[in-house]
């Protein structure tokens, strides 16, 4: 299903590492468990080390890439799967396993308009936590969450504003949640 959303990893030196978009089950029980059971089987340590080999495109990386792609008539799925919409938690894995350079591409402004960012998630390292946020915000947000400075002005068009996606729960890493207990945010978000 299509459920679009935005999967970030903050490392130990509060530096956004990944902020990849996704296009598909982006809601809890889609890739917020994936996430949730990459996190409860994997080491920290070695997950922040792996994170180091990131780093995102610049703008003409990423026209040389897409050149590239029509040239020889291929998907992006099927020559750069770090940076399709449709590998979504499963770029946490191949950072994790990699033995070479990860190139990414930084998504993290589509938190900014929670109409179309429906949920996201963050495994922020600097201070042991993953994070759970939920679009479809017409309230905006106060300054001091993490996604504020996002919010997309540009919204001329629309006859109501959706501000960036809110914080709906936040677990320490060292005490993740049951699947249940994860779950059942879904259920207070209905209430």
């Amino acid at each position: 299903m299509g459920t679009r959303h935005l999967i970030a990893v903050v490392d130990k030196n509060e530096k956004v590492k990944v902020a990849q978009y996704g296009q598909w089950d982006g809601y809890l029980g889609g890739q917020g468990l994936t996430i949730l059971n990459f996190l409860r089987k994997i080491s920290i340590e070695h997950f922040a080390e792996q994170l180091q080999k990131t780093s995102f495109l610049q703008e003409k990386s990423i026209e040389k890439i897409n050149a590239e792609l029509r040239e020889k008539n291929k998907s992006v799925s099927e020559l750069y799967p770090e940076l399709s919409r449709d590998t979504s938690a499963e770029i946490l894995d191949m950072i994790y396993e990699t033995k070479k350079k990860v190139r990414l591409i930084k998504d993290i402004e589509f938190a900014g308009d929670s109409l179309f960012c429906e949920f996201a998630y963050v495994i922020d390292l600097s201070k042991n936590t993953f994070e759970v946020y939920e679009g479809f915000q017409k309230k905006p947000l106060s300054k001091e969450e993490r996604f504020y400075k996002y919010f997309d002005k540009k919204q001329e068009y629309r006859t109501e504003k959706y501000y960036p996606v809110k914080k709906i729960a936040e677990f320490p890493l060292d005490k993740l949640p049951t699947d249940k207990k994860f779950l059942a945010l879904e259920k207070e978000e209905e209430e």
